[in-house]
């Protein structure tokens, strides 16, 4: 399905990312993680990353308005669609939203009258989530015919890592994983496990840098195991997933669109680039690899996960995370993603480069901003040392988003002016990017030369 045929019937794309925080059960244990205060406001902007899937009569609705002149931007490279936006955060007229509301899922947030005049004015017909949430069910209840989803239940219940460990013995493969549940079971298991080396507790619902742990020893088991306990004894339960941790070579992904008639049509296979469990950028395969994937019978076993996740009530997108171990054996799911994913974004930015046989790497950079600073001047600043790119064949860096970059510097410079908040601190911003460029090499050294233009911006890079 390309931009333009997406366009066909007009339609609004909007969804909120992290959909698995929505869909875990509340009542359930967590693993331990890292407080990051920053983090959350910077994933609700994501939702700017999914003006690829959008076509010249489509409405892309986020959470806030993307700044103008990246709009101006993609427009300019052919990403044409009306942006609508919730929030106007440099708006100082108006009020600050609650932070409750403000992380609000978007299809919450957009069950309001403005959103509804501007679907009435471009005749939209059709809804295009990122992911499907009790809101997304509320929603569509509320605005009527927009097109069919598959339920909620059917939505979690294929997500969890449960089902795709299981499926993988429905479809006759090797299930390297355990399901426990409770801390007892966890240590028993893991016992087992660490006999034979580490291994990884993965909550069901855990996706790429949170829910998944790496185990290499029985002291970190203990730890754990007591943490789990005391929330076990306030009367919450454990459900994991222990698997052995595989030596992997290559981690990849496929991507595919399940009709509702049940025909499947393949999209795009894409390598990851993971740095330990989180995610770190995508690209499009080459042919190398899929003829590999093909001579081992990659697509076949993929064509019998899709069938049963069709018997089982889902359609839609369907991404499968797979790995190629150090020995040459193909693991084919690791994970499903029933719901868009950044690899299917990475394929759809694609679409407009493969005129001249170039393709991207989408991948981010994790930023803490000096006062002062504006998206706008970043534009400015690739545009001056000519690494900013433009289309038409050539190479570059491709901002594409504007609030995950913003967000958090732009409400605590809100919070200061308005006496709430005294110190600014760095505050952190996500750039992503598509790095189009002639192969790994050329890639590589347009994001040292990106590195360079955001240091001499004042702009330090965590990653």
């Amino acid at each position: 399905m390309s931009r333009s045929e997406a366009g066909v019937i007009p339609t609004i794309v909007m969804g909120t990312f992290d959909p698995e925080t929505r869909w875990r059960d509340p009542d359930l244990s967590k693993l331990p993680a890292m407080p990051d205060k920053d983090r959350e406001s910077i994933v609700l902007c994501m939702d700017e990353l999914l003006f690829p899937f959008c076509g010249p009569n489509d409405i892309l609705y986020t959470r806030c308005k993307i700044d103008p002149k990246l709009y101006e931007y993609l427009n300019g490279l052919g990403f044409s669609f009306h942006s609508r936006y919730h929030f106007d955060l440099n708006d100082e007229q108006s009020s600050l939203p609650e932070p409750d509301v403000f992380k609000q899922c978007m299809f919450s947030l957009a069950s309001d009258d403005q959103q509804r005049e501007a679907m009435l004015t471009h005749n939209v017909k059709q809804l295009s989530p990122y992911a499907i949430t009790a809101d997304t069910e509320e929603y569509l209840r509320a605005e009527g015919s927009l097109g069919s989803l598959p339920n909620l239940e059917t939505v979690k219940y294929v997500n969890s890592k449960f089902y795709s460990n299981r499926l993988l013995t429905r479809i006759g493969e090797e299930c390297y994983g355990t399901e426990v549940n409770n801390v007892v079971e966890v240590q028993a298991v893991g016992n087992t496990l660490l006999k034979r080396g580490a291994y990884l507790l993965k909550d069901p619902f855990g996706v790429s840098g949170k829910g998944n742990m790496l185990i290499e020893n029985e002291a970190m088991q203990r730890r754990i195991a007591e943490h789990l306990d005391k929330q076990e004894r306030r009367g919450l339960r454990s459900q994991f997933l222990l698997e052995p941790l595989l030596r992997k070579e290559i981690d990849f992904s496929s991507h595919w669109f399940i009709h509702k008639s049940g025909e499947r049509d393949f999209l795009s296979v894409q390598r990851m680039l993971n740095q330990q469990q989180n995610y770190g950028g995508s690209i499009r395969a080459d042919e190398a690899l899929l003829l590999l994937l093909e001579h081992a019978g990659y697509f076949d076993t993929m064509e019998k996960a899709l069938r049963v996740l069709f018997e089982d009530g889902y359609h839609g997108f369907v991404c499968f995370d797979s790995m190629i171990l150090e020995g040459g054996d193909i693991v084919p799911i690791v994970e499903i993603n029933a719901r868009k994913s950044m690899g299917l974004i990475n394929a759809y930015l694609d679409k407009g480069w493969e005129t001249y046989g170039h393709s991207g790497l989408l991948t981010f950079l994790s930023l803490g901003l000096p006062e002062g600073f504006t998206f706008g001047s970043l534009l400015d600043a690739l545009h001056v040392s000519g690494l900013l790119f433009k289309g038409q064949g050539e190479y570059g860096i491709m901002p594409i988003s504007s609030n995950t970059v913003m967000v958090n510097d732009i409400l605590t410079s809100r919070l200061i002016s308005e006496g709430i908040q005294s110190h600014r601190g760095m505050p952190k911003g996500r750039l992503y990017i598509s790095v189009v460029g002639r192969d790994d090499e050329h890639r590589n050294e347009l994001i040292i030369s990106l590195r360079q233009v955001l240091a001499d911006l004042s702009i330090k890079v965590y990653n």
